[in-house]
C-alpha cells in the first residue's frame, strides 16, 4: 500500500475520499494475485495428477504380470494321491497262515483288538505322565506288528519305544494320535479284506449247490 501511495503521490492527502479508490484498487490486485496463485497450484496438481495416472497405467501390466506367480508361489503344495495298497502284505499272511481270507481275516480283527486295548493302556499312563508303562506297551505293539509283517505300525510304534527312553511325553501323545489313526486304517483294510473273503464264500458255494 505505502509502494502504491509512493508511485502516485497525488493520491497522499488527507481527504478520506481519495484513500476509497486507492483501497479499492489494492484490493482488487490482491483479489487478482489470488487468483492467478489459485490457477498455477491447480495447474500444478492437474500435471502431478495425470503423470501419476500415466504411472499407474504403465505399473498394472506390471502387476498383471507379477500376480500369477505370486499366486504360483503361494499356492498349497498338491496333496499325495490315496494309496489302495493295503497296510499289510498279503503274501506274508499267506506265508504265514495259508490262502485262507477268512482266517486271515479274523487273525487281524484279533490283533486290532489287542493293539487297541494296548493304546489304550498308553492313553492312561500318559495321563498319569507315567512314559515307562508307555513304553512298555509300545514294545508289545512293536513285537507283535513285526511278527504280523504291520511295517508301517512297527515304526510308528518303535518310535513311541524311543520317545518313552527319553521321557518326552510330547511325543508320546502325537506318537499315540497317530498310532489310533494307523490302527484304523488297519481296521478298515481288515474289515474289506473279510467282507471279500466273505462274497468269494457265499459265490464258491453257490456254485457247488445242486
Amino acid at each position: 500500500m505505502n509502494s502504491f501511495l509512493a508511485v502516485h503521490p497525488y493520491l497522499r492527502c488527507d481527504d478520506v475520499s481519495l484513500m476509497r479508490p486507492a483501497l479499492a484498487l489494492a484490493g482488487m490486485l490482491l483479489l487478482l494475485a489470488a487468483l492467478l496463485w489459485r490457477r498455477l497450484h491447480w495447474r500444478q496438481s492437474r500435471v502431478a495428477a495425470s503423470t501419476t495416472a500415466a504411472d499407474l497405467h504403465q505399473q498394472l501390466p506390471r502387476r498383471r504380470a507379477t500376480e500369477p506367480a505370486k499366486s504360483a508361489d503361494t499356492a498349497p503344495p498338491p496333496q499325495p494321491e490315496a494309496l489302495d495298497t493295503p497296510p499289510f502284505d498279503l503274501a506274508r499272511l499267506d506265508a504265514m497262515f495259508g490262502y485262507d481270507r477268512r482266517l486271515q481275516g479274523e487273525i487281524l480283527a484279533l490283533f486290532v483288538a489287542e493293539t487297541r486295548d494296548r493304546l489304550a493302556g498308553i492313553a492312561h499312563a500318559l495321563r498319569c505322565e507315567r512314559p515307562a508303562p508307555a513304553r512298555v506297551l509300545a514294545q508289545e505293539i512293536v513285537d507283535s506288528s513285526y511278527a504280523m509283517g504291520l511295517l508301517p505300525l512297527q515304526a510308528l510304534a518303535r518310535q513311541a519305544v524311543h520317545a518313552g527312553f527319553s521321557n518326552d511325553i510330547g511325543a508320546l501323545r502325537r506318537l499315540h494320535a497317530d498310532l489310533l489313526m494307523a490302527l484304523d486304517v488297519l481296521s478298515q483294510a481288515v474289515t474289506a479284506l473279510q467282507t471279500g473273503a466273505a462274497q468269494v464264500h457265499d459265490c464258491s458255494g453257490i456254485g457247488s449247490r445242486p
